[in-house]
């Protein structure tokens, strides 16, 4: 008897769990993202919906975001939302779409409103791009951008307060925009209006400068990847310590007796993952999608692993207890629900879908065993005090789940309003979600719950397959387009560098006869000059001849008086007197002399 009880559990468990939250993927060959986006602050008013639906609901933190989903804000309204390296700061009114996200690729729509967008990290490979309605934005180095998005007047203002990006027009022109710049463009021609230097900050930059500023500051980002989504919430609501065995542990606040992980919140079918955890706790996303737990006594703590650079997300990293290869806990056997606990370190996670190898390796690095091997058992599997439950039954993808170990006490810290509980969501007769005795009813039971499951899931698979398609014709679109503006950009530096080339040996030739004309200007300038420079010399060196001339003559003529001057003067003799005895000898002669 009691193998067939377990039997009966086991196959019904099987069918139930395992065609459930496999609807998220239909082959191994289509993996998940790694990559997941998460609205860490929202003021009152903002709302989003899912990928292809129009109702709006209010927003959830915690609630994990990806490819399709829209937010959109009233006046005066801002939120906050982190994926990967990047930090979106949006201001209402506005309206945004997650156009993409993946492991390469992070693409937003911005139909109306104001950006703040900053980039911790570009890898080679990796592409961030904002798209309004008139033109694209690609982000070429990390940094901080304001886009503002105007479409009643068909323009965008793109702001560079640091890095670099190109923006790119609808016929592939395209515009590089460095820091410190700003640009507004009109039309889908790349028009630009403005182009000036970036101004003082505004409100909205301000505060994303401010939410900058703490995430700076942050304890948490000494243990965790920066790229761990939610880790900023740590801080405020926990502690590190440095464990031998497991080395940095985060131990949160709490003061619920019985809290365990996993245990204070919800599941809810998300795509394309299935079924995922929404904790209820502020600080419950980062602890919940990456790491592993461990119990230090009566203490819970979440081990994150070592840094890796981009930590891959998984929708919940817990064990279901009693599911094919393992049993049920003890004295839960009878209870046709839904057990699980969390994974401890050195324990890999095993998704509930088909995931290749990659997959696999990717979202257990630095946590699994070396090897990749599953220990023999796991470690909270059978302490009561580790385990969850919920009813089987209850678990279905229309419908949120709670856990139904019992009333959820207040915690420490702020709690979110969440979801009360969908109508399909009503406990078993024993109020423990327990077995139905009737064997008829319970065949009829697992018969429409096996046939609500195959819709379930050939609805999930058809909408994956269009979806993937749609994102498949999107990216090829995409690829062809970008592939299409590479090429006419090179042509155009092609032609550009031709033309520069060509003008530049125009200009040199222009140089060169120029300068021949003023060389033959100047010599005939010149001329003038040195003919009378030639006359003044003749003149200069006649007159310097004359003057000459004239000083030898005068010195001659001085030469000739002073040699005049200093020859003797001859005197005449003197005539003899009468009583001269020589007048009276030589008289007659001297009379004949005279």
């Amino acid at each position: 008897m009691a193998t067939t009880v377990w039997k009966r559990w086991a196959t019904r468990l099987a069918l139930g769990l395992g065609c459930l939250i496999a609807a998220s993927l239909a082959t191994a060959q289509e993996d998940p993202p790694d990559r997941v986006a998460r609205m860490s602050l929202s003021d009152a008013g903002a709302q989003w919906a899912h990928a292809g639906s129009n109702d709006w609901q209010s927003a959830e933190a915690n609630w994990p975001l990806t490819a399709g989903d829209r937010i959109r804000l009233p006046a005066g309204s801002r939120t906050e939302l982190h994926a990967g390296a990047s930090a979106l700061r949006l201001q209402g009114p506005a309206q945004l779409e997650i156009g993409a996200l993946d492991d390469a690729t992070l693409r937003l729509v911005l139909a109306d409103g104001s950006l703040n967008l900053s980039v911790r990290e570009l890898a080679a490979n990796e592409r961030v791009e904002v798209n309004t309605g008139n033109l694209a934005m690609v982000v070429d180095r990390p940094g901080e951008f304001r886009i503002d998005a105007d479409p009643a007047g068909d323009t965008t203002a793109v702001g560079v307060r640091s890095g670099a990006v190109t923006v790119y027009g609808e016929n592939g022109q395209s515009s590089p925009l460095v820091a410190p710049r700003q640009a507004r463009y009109a039309g889908r021609q790349l028009l630009a209006l403005d182009v000036m230097g970036l101004g003082a900050r505004d409100g909205l930059d301000q505060w994303a400068a401010d939410r900058m500023r703490a995430e700076e500051q942050s304890v948490s980002a000494r243990y965790v990847s920066r790229e761990t989504i939610g880790y900023q919430e740590l801080d405020a609501h926990g502690e590190w310590v440095n464990d031998v065995s497991y080395g940095t542990v985060w131990y949160p606040r709490v003061t619920v007796a019985d809290w365990a992980p996993y245990r204070y919140g919800q599941w809810r079918w998300v795509h394309p993952w299935g079924w995922t955890w929404i904790d209820d706790a502020r600080w419950g996303f980062a602890p919940f999608h990456y790491g592993r737990w461990v119990q230090t006594g009566s203490r819970w703590g979440w081990v994150p692993g070592p840094i890796t650079r981009r930590p891959a997300y998984a929708p919940a990293l817990v064990g279901f207890a009693g599911t094919p290869g393992h049993r049920p806990p003890p004295g839960r056997a009878q209870a046709p629900g839904a057990d699980w606990f969390p994974l401890a370190p050195g324990e890999a996670w095993r998704p509930p879908f088909g995931a290749s190898q990659r997959y696999l390796d990717r979202v257990n690095r630095g946590y699994a065993r070396p090897g990749g091997g599953q220990p023999p058992r796991y470690q909270f599997e059978r302490r009561p005090e580790a385990v969850t439950t919920t009813p089987l039954r209850d678990m279905r993808p229309d419908d949120g789940v709670r856990s139904t170990r019992r009333e959820r006490p207040p915690m420490v810290g702020a709690q979110l309003g969440l979801p009360a509980p969908g109508p399909g969501m009503q406990p078993g007769r024993d109020g423990r979600g327990g077995r139905d005795d009737d064997q008829d009813r319970r065949e009829r039971w697992q018969r429409e719950q096996q046939q609500l499951q195959q819709q379930g899931l050939q609805q999930q698979q058809q909408q994956w397959r269009r979806h993937q398609q749609s994102q498949d014709e999107s990216n090829n679109e995409l690829h062809q387009r970008h592939q299409q503006v590479l090429q006419e950009q090179r042509q155009r530096e092609f032609s550009a560098r031709q033309q520069q080339r060509q003008l530049q040996d125009q200009q040199a030739q222009q140089l060169q006869q120029l300068r021949q004309q003023q060389d033959q200007q100047q010599r005939q300038m010149q001329e003038p000059h040195r003919q009378q420079e030639r006359f003044m010399r003749e003149q200069q060196d006649a007159q310097q001849r004359q003057m000459q001339q004239r000083q030898q003559e005068a010195m001659r003529a001085q030469q000739e008086q002073q040699r005049r001057a200093q020859q003797p003067q001859q005197q005449a003799p003197q005539r003899p007197m009468a009583g001269d005895p020589r007048f009276r000898q030589d008289g007659r002669e001297r009379r004949q002399d005279q």
